[in-house]
């Protein structure tokens, strides 16, 4: 794939003579631009670096819509960088120590916002200008608009109404669609490698899981010989979040794991992967993100090529028998590291349906809003904070929030994103919908679809699924030509 243009060389034209030019537009393509924003996550969400990797995003930010021949290399920023607040700077637990209640921190960070967003809408002004005008509009658009009206009118007319609520629901529908049309309009899709969204999630997911593992070292998590699943929190979310996005990362491998040559490594990156999920110790998590994970690997298993299915074999062999071992050699420290999640009750889930079928009841065109919730609270935020309770359930949660038109606005939503998925269905679609099916299930037993982090997640899976057909692969994997 060739270097075509940019926005400074269409400023500049002369610089295209310059060989670092096109240098520069492929190390934006590269695996390793990937991992170097995957380490500084690493290093703001592990050690509390988080205002030197936000300049440093900036930096490259800029960059590569400057050079770049389109907004591809944004796409594993927006991913990452709703991971990157280490847990000693959580604002939801630390409201008096964090650096994101400081002055100065604060005041660069809203600078380094709005120089962002200025530059990312001046990229949006120079593609929709110079890019060929798209026919029609995209798949998805009245179900995003209707969804988002109704988050907008949530407890419309049963006296909780006001600009809070109405604010908060249009930042809901903003983390789950600005994305998908940004990039929609902004990607030059004719040239760009669709593999880049399971090449950000792999990044995504590795970022996650070693801070998952990160969460053990907190001091005070473990209690003599137990740990309090409790205290397993990152500076971004606790750890039904954690395990959340981490179900939403495991079908990245195995789309690689399908596609490429010698691709039982990525089989074994799956797996190791949902280790990470195992380790949250969230049961919502390893319930359906287990789900996904065995639709992920049985796949695999099935479609691969045959000369490498042994190699798939081989791998989860070795990897079921070491757990095996680990299990019968270390069952007495295992059952005391998963003592706090080993118990069957609802944690409270049900009481919490409950209330919100009873508020639905009690206003059920438009619910009561967002922040009638009665639920407990995670963390240290204040009562009137702009993050609000939630009910744990995309279901209830839409009931009780919007009423009857926000879950009739949603199905309409999942319709039409069905449709994207399932008509002319590839197999990279297939992965794309595998991501998506990770969001849905997670968020039966918790409050995943109205976070803003995996509604980002959202958004851009879904415009790479609308608009793959158009995407080409980096290379031509054999098993996607069959």
């Amino acid at each position: 794939m060739g270097y075509t243009h940019s926005v400074i060389t269409a400023i500049f034209p002369k610089l295209r003579e310059y060989a670092w030019i096109g240098a520069l537009t492929e190390f934006f393509r590269s695996n390793a631009y990937l991992i170097i924003l995957a380490v500084l996550t690493a290093c703001a969400g592990l050690f509390g670096w988080e205002l030197a990797v936000y300049y440093c995003f900036l930096l490259l930010g800029v960059a590569a819509l400057l050079f770049g021949e389109d907004t591809s290399p944004i796409v594993p920023i927006v991913l990452l960088a709703y991971v990157t607040v280490s847990p000693q700077n959580n604002p939801a637990v630390y409201p008096t120590s964090s650096v994101f209640y400081s002055p100065a921190f604060r005041t660069q960070f809203i600078a380094i916002l709005a120089v962002a967003v200025v530059f990312l809408v001046a990229r949006l002004v120079y593609s929709l200008c110079t890019q060929p005008r798209l026919k029609g509009m995209p798949a998805l658009t009245i179900g995003f608009l209707l969804l988002g009206l109704s988050y907008v009118l949530g407890g419309a007319f049963s006296g909780e109404y006001g600009g809070r609520t109405a604010f908060f629901g249009f930042a809901e529908i903003c983390a789950l669609c600005v994305f998908y049309f940004y990039f929609y309009y902004t990607i030059a899709w004719d040239r760009a490698a669709k593999d880049l969204i399971f090449r950000s999630m792999l990044a995504l997911g590795c970022v996650v899981a070693l801070e998952a593992v990160g969460m053990y070292f907190h001091a005070g998590i473990s209690s003599g010989e137990t740990v309090d699943r409790g205290l397993l929190i990152t500076g971004w979310g606790m750890y039904n979040n954690v395990g959340g996005v981490l179900s939403m990362c495991l079908p990245a491998p195995f789309y690689f794991a399908v596609t490429r040559r010698r691709g039982c490594l990525f089989t074994l990156w799956g797996i190791a992967l949902f280790g990470g999920v195992v380790l949250t110790q969230s049961r919502g998590a390893l319930l359906f993100g287990g789900i996904v994970f065995a639709a992920c690997l049985i796949f695999t298993l099935v479609r691969c090529q045959p000369a490498e299915r042994r190699g798939h074999w081989a791998v989860c062999g070795v990897a079921f028998a070491l757990c095996l071992a680990g299990a019968l050699i270390c069952w007495e420290q295992l059952r005391n590291l998963f003592s706090s999640m080993i118990r069957f009750d609802d944690n409270g889930r049900f009481e919490i349906y409950s209330k919100g079928w009873e508020q639905f009841l009690s206003h059920p065109f438009f619910g009561v809003g967002f922040y009638k919730c009665d639920a407990f609270r995670w963390g240290n935020l204040p009562s009137d904070a702009f993050l609000p309770p939630r009910y744990h359930n995309t279901y209830v949660q839409l009931l009780a929030s919007g009423g009857l038109f926000a879950f009739l606005m949603y199905l309409l939503h999942r319709a039409q994103t069905l449709i994207v998925f399932f008509r002319q269905p590839s197999l990279f679609k297939l992965f794309c919908f595998f991501i998506v099916l990770a969001l849905i299930l997670t968020s039966i037993l918790d409050c995943h679809f109205f976070n803003f982090g995996p509604g980002l997640i959202y958004s851009i899976v879904l415009v790479y699924a609308e608009r793959a057909d158009r995407a080409q692969p980096a290379q031509a994997p054999p098993a996607e030509q069959q």
